[in-house]
């Protein structure tokens, strides 16, 4: 959200009278005042010049009575012109060159200059506004203010050295949203891609944007050019992004039946079958390069290229029956539940036989004391973790975030040389439904990998310090 001092800049440079707009131009460019208001201006000038009459009655004097005004005073168009050869200021230098080398700023500055003359602002109040553009300019130059005290201009100076001592150019507004080509699959559209991420092993990542949706330009700007969404699409995911409105992307929309945009999508190249899809992007629920790499590493850990494809169901087709286990490959705790469940259904079936009361023995007798005398069954892998004791979280220690198999995330730390299985037992002794029975997996890292066969060296030797492990049921 744009604060009120930046709105004020915004409404003092670009002449514009309108808090709301302000505040949507700010939003835009990332609270970025001289990229706001040069985003305004190209908008005007394209629209007509509709906001320059308003502007300039918006900073007219009461009653719009322009003739008692003095013409603008040139010394001080002068100091804020300064060209750096006597300036020792650090925003005056980057000014003139910011004027010389971009005519979006000379136009901003003109008009700036233009509503001062004409406005009632008192004389200090002008000079602070001439001062957060200088301060602007210096920032947009990208000299740090070591160099901009030293920044002169040598008019003995040869060509060769004045282009090494020009200032790096500003960023544009169509370089900061344009697509991100670095990452791009462009050779055969959409099979061109499938087929080079079935070659590759990785999963297809598409994007369709709209050109009149904002937040198609933003995702550009904020997720695609994150370095850590950038690696972890060259490590994963072969990336496709086009427009609905080409003959690749309509067929796209048609076949995947988008609805609403910006369109991100995970397709299974070996048989084109959509794995995950967001759609559409609102302040209240943005998609952000942190969201995007989560969901990403999250489904690269459960999603594997080793296990056969799964076939895309036909409309309609029910989902084929659980075969279940037989009986000598449960374990302990899975047969106690069946006998439960069993015993459950047989307290509330109706008595419709003779001889219900009767007790029906199974097996002899030396065939029970054989039963009886077999040893005691080995405590399952759930029962070892629930006797093993947790400490209490300690102050200083590794932190690690553990998320859930229902997307829920949980924060701990551990000692450093705890071995990785109190974290194993942390979870059986915390969770309901492993103190139930149920078995699960750690994965952690990138690629995923199963922490049990390091259960025994310390979370330390394993650097899960500052790890997301994902926790994942076996059944």
């Amino acid at each position: 959200m744009a604060s009120d001092e930046l709105v004020s800049q915004f409404m003092a440079f670009s002449g514009s009278s309108d808090v709301d707009v302000a505040k949507n131009y700010l939003e835009m460019s990332g609270n970025n005042v001289e990229t706001a208001v040069g985003l305004f201006m190209e908008h005007n000038a394209a629209g007509g010049g509709g906001g320059g009459a308003g502007a300039a009655a918006g900073f007219g004097a009461p009653g719009g009575d322009l003739g008692d005004i003095r013409a603008p005073d040139e010394t001080r168009t002068m100091r804020l012109m300064d060209d750096g050869t006597g300036g020792h200021v650090a925003g005056a230098g980057g000014m003139a060159a910011m004027l010389a080398h971009d005519p979006q700023y000379r136009v901003m500055y003109e008009m700036m200059e233009e509503q001062l003359s004409r406005s009632a602002f008192a004389p200090q109040a002008a000079v602070d506004a001439r001062r957060a553009v200088n301060e602007a300019a210096a920032r947009g130059s990208g000299d740090d203010d070591d160099e901009a005290e030293d920044y002169k201009y040598d008019d003995d100076d040869d060509d060769e050295n004045m282009e090494d001592d020009e200032p790096p150019a500003p960023p544009r507004l169509e370089d900061m949203f344009s697509p991100p080509t670095r990452l791009m699959h462009k050779a055969g559209g959409f099979q061109g891609a499938r087929q080079v991420a079935k070659d590759s092993k990785r999963w297809l990542l598409v994007n369709i944007q709209k050109d009149s949706e904002f937040s198609s330009h933003a995702l550009n700007r904020d997720v695609w050019r994150n370095d850590l969404v950038e690696n972890l699409i060259r490590e994963g995911f072969i990336f496709w992004q086009e427009m609905d409105v080409s003959p690749e992307g309509s067929q796209y929309v048609q076949r995947y039946h988008v609805y609403d945009f910006p369109h991100i999508a995970i397709i299974d190249p070996r048989t084109a079958r959509l794995m995950w899809k967001k759609e559409g992007w609102t302040q209240q629920n943005p998609i952000t390069a942190e969201t995007f790499a989560e969901m990403a590493m999250d489904f690269c850990s459960r999603n594997s290229f080793d296990r056969p494809p799964q076939a895309p169901r036909p409309p309609g087709a029910k989902a084929p029956p659980v075969k279940e286990k037989p009986v000598y490959e449960l374990t302990e705790d899975e047969q106690l539940q069946a006998a439960m469940r069993a015993s459950m259904e047989d307290v509330s079936a109706p008595a419709n036989e003779e001889g219900d009361n009767e007790v029906e023995c199974l097996g002899t007798k030396d065939e029970m004391m054989e039963e009886d005398s077999k040893p005691p069954a080995q405590p399952s892998f759930i029962d070892e973790l629930l006797k093993v004791v947790v400490e209490d979280e300690p102050v200083k220690g590794a932190r690690m975030q553990l998320r859930m198999p229902d997307g829920k995330r949980v924060v701990r730390r551990f000692n450093p040389t705890d071995p990785v299985k109190i974290i194993y037992a942390f979870l059986a002794q915390s969770n309901d439904e492993v103190k139930g029975g149920r078995e699960f997996n750690l994965m952690a890292g990138y690629p995923p990998k199963d922490l049990w066969p390091d259960v025994d060296k310390t979370v330390e030797e394993c650097g899960l310090s500052g790890q997301a492990i994902t926790v994942r049921w076996k059944d």
